[in-house]
């Protein structure tokens, strides 16, 4: 483009947040949006100051008018709890606002947002139990030699599973994002800190991992590990899906590179589909390693 003398301008970075700051913005655009709906339900206007500064807590992607706000505004505290704002609203992040970056499915009323997020459940569990149950016996028959060398390449998985485990210490914050906030969708309410979720769950990633992959080394090892391993990867893929559906849902954040721009802050349609789609062949590969055919 610069041959045509044409100079367009480069996407904005996307920076997440320092964790303080970033909770901050967090707890302060909560609370505004919850203390407004109070007052305008009670008839009391909000200072045309705070409205401003609220405005600008949802526009303004780092933590300045935050902070401020939370330097001037530490002396309103009683008055937020006397309004009926709970430490648990305080909590919640950004993305819990409905229709936060144009999601769809976070604006419309919790009893829809639960039927459409246990219709993806039960699309995903379709999904997988017909690709274990038909399509992969189907193939075996079809396709013996091929699916006998494939099979031997499936242990591979446990190196992505070891990468992804680390992950949850080298990007943690990207994870912390994806945990749903207690109430999403008007049901998901588990014990534990996203911290703690975000923890263990990596750390059974890199276990199951190793125990996966440990078929590729030559050495004689119990033929119990990889199939244990492989059910545990299993459950775990199962046990995350609430992750991967709050992205949809939500507009979540999840793990982002360093360079991000704001094009990558939201995952479009497409990329949520082959998020679940990949799950589903995770599902099916770690189905078929916890039940080796006969020898």
């Amino acid at each position: 483009m610069s041959r045509l003398g044409l100079h367009l301008p480069r996407a904005a970075p996307f920076t997440r947040p320092a964790p303080s700051a970033h909770r901050a913005h967090a707890q302060l655009a909560t609370t505004s949006t919850l203390v407004s709906a109070r007052r305008a339900h009670s008839g009391v206007t909000a200072p045309r100051t705070s409205r401003r500064c609220g405005e600008r807590l949802h526009l303004v992607t780092g933590g300045r008018c935050a902070l401020r706000r939370r330097r001037a505004g530490l002396a309103t505290a009683a008055s937020n709890e006397d309004d009926g704002v709970s430490s648990a609203d305080l909590d919640s992040p950004p993305w819990s606002v409905p229709g936060y970056r144009g999601a769809q499915v976070s604006s419309l009323p919790e009893s829809t947002q639960a039927a459409s997020v246990f219709a993806v459940w039960a699309g995903l569990a379709g999904l997988t139990a017909l690709a274990c149950g038909t399509v992969g016996p189907a193939l075996s028959d079809a396709f013996p030699e091929y699916m006998a060398w494939s099979r031997g390449t499936w242990p591979v998985l446990g190196v992505t599973y070891i990468a992804a485990g680390a992950a949850h210490f080298g990007v943690k914050q990207g994870f912390l994002d994806m945990f749903p906030h207690k109430g999403a969708w008007g049901f998901f309410n588990i014990p534990g800190s996203p911290s703690f979720h975000v923890t263990w769950t990596g750390v059974a990633e890199v276990l199951g991992g190793v125990g996966i992959a440990s078929a590729l080394l030559p050495l004689d090892t119990p033929d119990w590990i990889t199939p244990a391993a492989a059910w545990g990867m299993f459950l775990l893929t199962l046990a995350v899906t609430p992750a991967n559906t709050y992205m949809w849902s939500h507009n979540a954040p999840g793990p982002l590179p360093e360079d991000a721009d704001e094009s990558m802050a939201v995952l479009p349609w497409y990329g949520h589909l082959a998020r679940g789609l990949l799950q589903v062949l995770l599902l099916s590969i770690t189905w078929g390693l916890a039940h080796p055919p006969p020898q």
